[in-house]
Order: C-alpha cells, then structure tokens, then sequence
C-alpha cells in the first residue's frame, strides 16, 4: 500500500518518468541544449531574427536562460525539436530542407555526448533505495520516458536500477508520445497490468494528462522537475515534492512524506 497525501493506493504497477521524476532535469538538458546550438552557430552563423525564432518557437528566453515548463524544449522528445529547429533555420536562414535537417542532426549528435557524462547525471535523493522499496513492497515498476532508448538504458545502468523496472517504453519505441496515452498502455500491457490498477508519477502535464487518457487509476506529480508545483496541480490529482513524498505502508508507515 501506498499513503500519498493522506490517500491509500493498492496499485500493482507504478509508471514512472524519467527526468525530472528520477534524475534531475536541468542540469543536464541545459547543458545539452546550448552544446545543440553552439554546434549549430559553429556551422553557420546565426541571424538575430533565427536566434528570435527559435527563442519563440522551442518556449525558452535567450537573455535569461529560461524554460517554458509547458514549451517544446521542456517537453517535447528530441526528434521534434529537431524538426522544429530545421523547420527555423527553412524559414530564416534560406537553407533547403536537407541541409537544415543534416545540420540539425550533427548538431544533436555532438550534444548527445553530454548525456553520458556521469557528471551531469544526479538522481532526485536516492532513488534506488526508494525504487527497491516499492518493489520489495510488492509494486511492479515502469519507466515511460520521451527521451531515447540508448540514453535511458545508460541513465538506467548509471543509477543501478536498470534491473529494477519491468517494462522501459522511449520515445523511439514507435507508439505515439505523451500526452497520448499509448506508451502508458504500452508499459501496462507488457507487464500485464490493466491500467486501472497502475498509477503514473511524473513532473510534467503531460504525464498527468497521458495517466487519465491511459486511464490509470491516479495522476500523481512531482514538483522536483520541470514545472512548479502550482503549475502542476490543476492537471494533476495531487502533487506532491518528490518520489520520496511517497509512504510505503505494510501494516504500518515505514516513511512519512514530505510536503511542498
């Protein structure tokens, strides 16, 4: 059983987020992101009315650094930031489809190098002891993540909770992305759940609003990623810090949880 603020759940699968749920979001997509345009401008030198563009069009303001929490850099997977940005560099910088699409993935290439870098890879508190906890406790565990195979197996593997999940579903499986609800039913259907008996805990409104299409049996969020936890709630049914505000409770509560 699990006690989320003051309400029991008896889910036999929890779906879990990647980054921004287990592994701290900013960090290290900042980092890739100005690794993505610095090999861009390498290239090419950049026109102010581009660099305008892809401010407005990818959700992030150039002069302070910052992020739209509901923006496509926050919440897209990395494929359609791709086509966003050739899509920018089409339209301002004159370049043909090809060209700004091969730019775009060299670029990607180069800044995916980050995403390997231990360094820049921290779990929110300790997530395997919490992870080995739900799963001792009898909970099924699954991972549902727009980011790519290859970088969430080595996120995985660095953690050491690879082998804890029973089903990983990626943005390059081939079901339909977040908000849809497919990869949520992909996870389910692998382990054999039915989705009214999982629970989905992520940072963003899109995992909240993939949950209720999946119609999974809660929509838990977390305020340790990409959006506020004020942001969060109204599509979430309750928000709570991080995935150690979650109590385990086996005839009695082992943990007590922390509030925003």
């Amino acid at each position: 059983m699990l006690l989320i603020q003051g309400k029991t759940y008896a889910p036999k699968l929890i779906i879990l987020d990647k980054d921004g749920t287990l592994v701290a979001f900013q960090a290290m997509w900042h980092t890739w992101f100005e690794r993505f345009m610095a090999c861009i401008e390498r290239d090419r030198r950049i026109a102010l009315q581009t660099r305008v563009g892809l401010a407005g069009t990818l959700g992030y303001d150039p002069v302070d650094g910052d992020w739209d929490p509901l923006g496509p850099l926050t919440l897209a997977a990395t494929g359609e930031v791709l086509l966003l940005t050739a899509g920018q560099l089409y339209h301002y910088e004159g370049m043909v489809w090809d060209e700004a699409l091969a730019l775009v993935n060299r670029a990607e290439a180069y800044a995916r190098e980050v995403l390997s870098d231990a360094r820049l890879l921290t779990g929110i508190g300790d997530v395997r002891g919490r992870l080995q906890a739900f799963s001792a406790a009898g909970h099924r565990l699954a991972l549902v993540t727009t980011d790519t195979r290859a970088s969430t197996e080595g996120h995985l593997s660095a953690l050491g909770v690879d082998h804890l999940f029973g089903a990983v579903v990626c943005a390059d499986d081939g079901f339909p992305l977040k908000p849809a609800p497919d990869m949520a039913l992909a996870a389910c259907s692998q382990l054999g759940v039915d989705p009214s008996e999982a629970i989905m805990v992520g940072d963003s409104a899109v995992d909240m609003v993939m949950a209720r299409s999946a119609g999974l049996a809660a929509a838990i969020g977390v305020a340790s990623g990409s959006m506020p936890g004020e942001a969060l709630a109204s599509y979430a049914d309750c928000v709570i810090a991080d995935i150690h505000a979650i109590a385990i409770q086996n005839g009695e509560v082992h943990d007590v949880p922390s509030t925003l």
